[in-house]
């Protein structure tokens, strides 16, 4: 679960190394402290998260904003106020809090890693079940908080590394003609590998994804649909822009990228 859980806060720090100098916020930019205010009326604790709420959510596409807390947490307000701070901007998100001491929590608790993380603690979970994203009130705010939530198809990218499976992300628009035979090779190649790459298709033309896209570094398509490959640890292993073989494909899905130092070092945080 540990191995899996690094995967996907991988993947979140190394799409954002694409974006590095332009993941501020506008509160960021401006110099203003983009964190919600604490007042009466939004530090109330949220209901108390349960497994059925939780599958709940997933069911419904929302993202969970999680306020975990436990004993001897101080500044539980201010992680209430981002929390709730971020639902009241977000489209299709829920809010909830998990005592982490509580006995009936252990298996929530297990589920998302969090015996030893400092209370309290802001986690946030994608409309398809998975922690993306976590950290303490003062680092975490409203803003970032929402930005952490992953688009459709990002988060079908993540389940897939989850999943420890490598993905082909076929990046294609309306009147490409490519789009067919790409898919049909990508198939192909799965076929072939263990592991079986999962294939996520996006819409070029989609607004949704445009910030996913960008990530990745796919800014424009010269006439032909581009794929991404991600291998199985969630690095980016090869970008092609023009239909790549089956063999080509095959070899980028295990192929391992040594890292290399960045604006974001060390994967110790985001470049937001």
């Amino acid at each position: 679960m540990m191995k899996k859980m690094k995967q996907i806060f991988g993947l979140f720090l190394v799409l954002a190394m694409f974006s590095c100098g332009n993941s501020k916020t506008e509160g960021d930019k401006t110099g203003k402290d983009s964190t919600a205010t604490v007042t009466a009326e939004n530090t109330k604790l949220p209901e108390a998260i349960t497994a059925e709420l939780l599958e709940k959510a997933k069911t419904e596409g929302k993202a969970v904003f999680l306020v975990i807390t436990g004993t001897g947490a101080i500044g539980v307000e201010k992680a209430t106020a981002n929390v709730n701070g971020a639902n009241a901007k977000s489209k299709n998100s829920v809010v909830y809090s998990l005592n982490r001491d509580d006995a009936k929590n252990r298996d929530l608790v297990s589920k998302f890693e969090i015996e030893t993380v400092p209370v309290p603690f802001i986690l946030v979970i994608s409309p398809k079940g998975l922690p993306v994203n976590g950290g303490e009130p003062a680092e975490l705010t409203a803003d970032l908080i929402i930005k952490s939530i992953p688009s459709p198809k990002q988060d079908e990218v993540n389940v897939a590394i989850y999943d420890q499976k490598p993905v082909f992300i076929l990046v294609t628009k309306e009147g490409l003609s490519d789009k067919e035979a790409i898919r049909s090779n990508c198939q192909k190649a799965s076929s072939k590998i263990e592991s079986k790459p999962a294939i996520v298709e996006v819409n070029f033309e989609d607004a949704a994804e445009k910030d996913f896209l960008k990530q990745m570094g796919v800014l424009k398509l010269n006439g032909a649909s581009t794929v991404v490959v991600i291998n199985e640890t969630g690095q980016i292993a090869e970008t092609f822009t023009k239909n790549p073989t089956v063999a080509q494909l095959t070899k980028a899905a295990s192929k391992v990228i040594k890292k290399k130092s960045s604006c974001c070092p060390g994967g110790g945080g985001s470049c937001g």
